[in-house]
């Protein structure tokens, strides 16, 4: 029988536990106080039981999944990908002034071929740089009109936009499926240059073609590359052997990654588009 005046009843779930208790009433006059019990499986958030107001629980979870999250980053290192690093390796513009070739003038003089066309190029873009120098060479004392060339050339890349380092490996082992009946190809890893290097071999027949040196220090790539192509008098000279290139493309290597450490001397025609 309904008694008059009494507050309406809450639902089943929220009767009270002894008959005559009153239900949950509010009180305009009354002292703000923790709510009663969340229903089973919400954290206990009553008077002494250490839970506080649920907001709170769920703020505290996303603080610390914030803070799991900030610090896996930090141990793999994903946080300092955002930004490229060259390891201190500037761009410059004239690849063919800072390209040493020491190693390779000792044997070879340049060809002059300013007047047919130039030696190299460069280029500044939003995302991405490249400078470029290739080298005509001709063996010292070579006398016949038409002698054996070598070619050197020297590429360097800043990929100011995207990490270059998941790739490069791949990029110098997939020469060793480049194979014909006229060029092979052989890979293999170079210590002691950058984070890592490789040297690339091609065979024309039974003989050397080109050796290539890569080597990605950072967020830069840097390819020095020798190709030989006979001729002259004897069109079956042999070309210097693996062993000699591959010093001389070391040598001038690291000669050339240490002067790109210098800002470039001249100005750069143009304007960097990330300046």
């Amino acid at each position: 029988m309904a008694i008059p005046g009494a507050q309406p009843q809450q639902p089943f779930s929220q009767q009270p536990t002894s008959v005559g208790t009153p239900a949950y009433q509010f009180n305009p006059y009354a002292q703000p106080s923790a709510p009663p019990p969340g229903p089973p499986g919400q954290p206990p958030t009553g008077p002494g039981r250490g839970g506080g107001p649920r907001w709170l629980w769920a703020l505290g979870g996303v603080v610390v999944a914030s803070v799991t999250w900030a610090a896996t980053l930090m141990a793999t290192g994903a946080l300092e990908k955002d930004t490229a690093d060259f390891r201190g390796h500037h761009f410059h513009h004239d690849m063919c002034e800072v390209a040493e070739l020491a190693s390779f003038k000792e044997d070879y003089e340049l060809k002059d071929t300013s007047s047919d066309y130039p030696d190299g190029y460069s280029s500044r873009q939003k995302g991405y740089d490249i400078s470029q120098c290739s080298r005509t060479m001709t063996k010292k004392g070579e006398t016949s009109s038409t002698p054996p060339t070598t070619y050197v050339s020297t590429t360097v890349e800043w990929h100011k936009k995207s990490d270059p380092t998941g790739e490069f490996g791949s990029q110098q082992q997939v020469w060793e499926d480049q194979k014909s009946r006229t060029y092979k190809y052989e890979v293999s890893s170079v210590d002691g240059f950058g984070d890592e290097a490789y040297l690339v071999k091609e065979e024309r027949g039974s003989s050397l073609g080109s050796l290539k040196l890569s080597v990605r220090a950072g967020w830069m790539t840097y390819e020095m590359r020798w190709s030989w192509f006979g001729g002259g008098i004897d069109e079956d000279a042999d070309p210097p052997s693996v062993g000699t290139v591959t010093e001389w493309l070391k040598t001038d290597t690291r000669a050339t990654l240490k002067a790109l450490e210098k800002p470039d001397s001249k100005e750069v025609p143009g304007r960097d588009p990330d300046a």
